[in-house]
């Protein structure tokens, strides 16, 4: 009888699996255990030795926690203003007033830069034109260049209506009268043509009833030209001003106190500045602004008398009935004579002459008081000292004792 063999036994699971494995694999288990939560890695390592070992169990249903309520923002939407009536447009500005009283500047270019300073000056006052009506390098004596009585006769016959003019010419004319083979400069042949050429410009201002101002030349850096503008200003102070024209003076408001040409001085501001060209002739900006300056007050005297409202019919007529407290038979009292109203004095002007502390004492006569003066010979009095008092300052004597 055969001998029964033994049944064989399934191999254990320790020679499946060599012990190094098995420690590298508990060290994996171990280290997976420690990087996860315990709740997980317990469930790991169970249901790694239950498929080992054969005993498996299903996972424990995972449980997820609520997610956090995340407060959202309200929807943003965006307001806007209810529509209103269209906004009215701005009020536009007042329109300027047509000028009702006009200038004429007329000359050489001297009076070309003083148009500018007027036109400045009245640049607030709307009722006012100034008409620069000026022309560049001429003057009285080249009436083949330019004649300006006729051009005046034109500017007052045209259609532009002038209520004033003013000149201011000279500059040009320093030179010879192309006349009779040439007439020398400030000769006595020729101020005496110049003259009637001035006489002959100021009349016919005049004849138009229109007030002429005639602007004197200043003073100039060349004292060829300086001399011939004070023979010029004489001129058209006395004959310009016989037919009616008032004359301006310029020389001492551009000038020092020693009457000599300086190209700085005071502005309308009182602001030292340069007032004359590098030329040492024409106005600088400044200066022309200066000098019409000291034309301006005569422009407004007229203007004032000229936009006066004329008076009406029943003001300007007396009333021919008889007052209620006469009777018919007697007359009417005469009305008391009316003083006479103040005359305004004239306008300050705004700069004059510096007047310096070091001069000389000069005597009521004008003589300097020095020997052989008008004061030489008024005697003087001779000083008298008082006696000294006793316990005052000059009170030198030695106390008695």
């Amino acid at each position: 009888m055969p001998a029964l063999s033994r049944p064989s036994r399934p191999p254990s699971r320790s020679r499946l699996f060599p012990t190094g494995f098995a420690l590298a694999l508990a060290t994996m288990l171990i280290l997976a255990g420690s990087a996860a939560p315990p709740a997980q890695a317990q469930d790991a390592v169970s249901d790694f030795f239950g498929s080992l070992f054969g005993t498996h169990r299903a996972p424990a249903p995972r449980t997820r926690s609520p997610r956090p309520t995340r407060h959202s923002n309200p929807p943003h939407t965006t307001s806007y203003p209810a529509p209103s009536a269209p906004a009215t447009p701005a009020a536009a500005p007042a329109e300027r007033p047509p000028p009702s009283f006009f200038v004429a500047v007329i000359g050489d270019s001297e009076a070309g830069m003083l148009a500018q300073g007027l036109a400045e000056a009245f640049a607030n006052d709307p009722r006012v034109a100034i008409l620069n009506r000026s022309r560049e390098d001429t003057g009285l004596v080249r009436p083949d260049f330019f004649d300006w009585p006729e051009a005046v006769s034109k500017l007052l016959e045209g259609p532009q209506h002038i209520d004033m003019a003013v000149i201011q010419i000279g500059i040009n004319d320093n030179q010879k009268l192309r006349i009779e083979g040439g007439i020398e400069p400030l000769s006595k042949p020729f101020n005496e043509i110049y003259a009637k050429r001035v006489e002959e410009i100021a009349s016919a201002f005049r004849d138009k009833n229109v007030p002429l101002v005639w602007v004197g030349l200043p003073i100039m850096r060349s004292e060829s030209l300086s001399n011939a503008a004070l023979v010029f200003n004489d001129i058209d102070r006395q004959y310009a001003g016989a037919l009616g024209a008032r004359f301006v003076d310029l020389w001492e408001p551009f000038s020092d106190v020693a009457s000599a040409y300086k190209a700085w001085g005071p502005d309308v501001n009182g602001d030292i500045v340069r007032q004359r060209a590098m030329d040492g002739v024409h106005f600088s900006k400044a200066g022309a602004r200066k000098a019409a300056h000291f034309v301006e007050p005569e422009i407004r005297h007229v203007l004032e008398a000229a936009l006066q409202p004329a008076p009406a019919p029943g003001e300007a007529a007396p009333s021919s009935a008889p007052s209620p407290s006469v009777s018919p038979g007697e007359s009417a009292p005469q009305a008391a004579p009316q003083p006479p109203e103040p005359v305004a004095p004239p306008p300050k002007p705004l700069a004059g002459k510096i007047e310096p502390l070091t001069d000389p004492a000069v005597s009521p006569g004008g003589d300097l008081n020095k020997p052989g003066g008008a004061l030489a010979d008024t005697p003087t009095p001779a000083p008298t000292a008082s006696e000294p008092q006793p316990g005052r300052a000059d009170d030198f004597r030695w106390p008695e004792k």
